[in-house]
């Protein structure tokens, strides 16, 4: 696993996400389904975000998205 720091790539800016992910896509994907959730008029797509990293941790068993 992974460690990724996960931000909108352009357009309306907010914070960004660290996510623990297997990789790069994971983590964009993860952080997608996961405001998509809450959103009722915005669907956001992987490919909207952009992601720093990895860095390698070594404790984590599953992804997971630390806020």
């Amino acid at each position: 696993m992974h460690i990724y720091e996960v931000m909108k790539s352009e357009g309306l800016r907010f914070g960004s996400h660290l996510v623990v992910a297997k990789n790069e896509e994971n983590a964009k994907r993860m952080v997608a389904d996961m405001l998509n959730v809450t959103q009722t008029a915005v669907f956001y797509k992987a490919s909207d975000f952009v992601a720093n990293g990895p860095i390698d941790p070594n404790n984590y068993p599953e992804e997971t998205v630390i806020f």
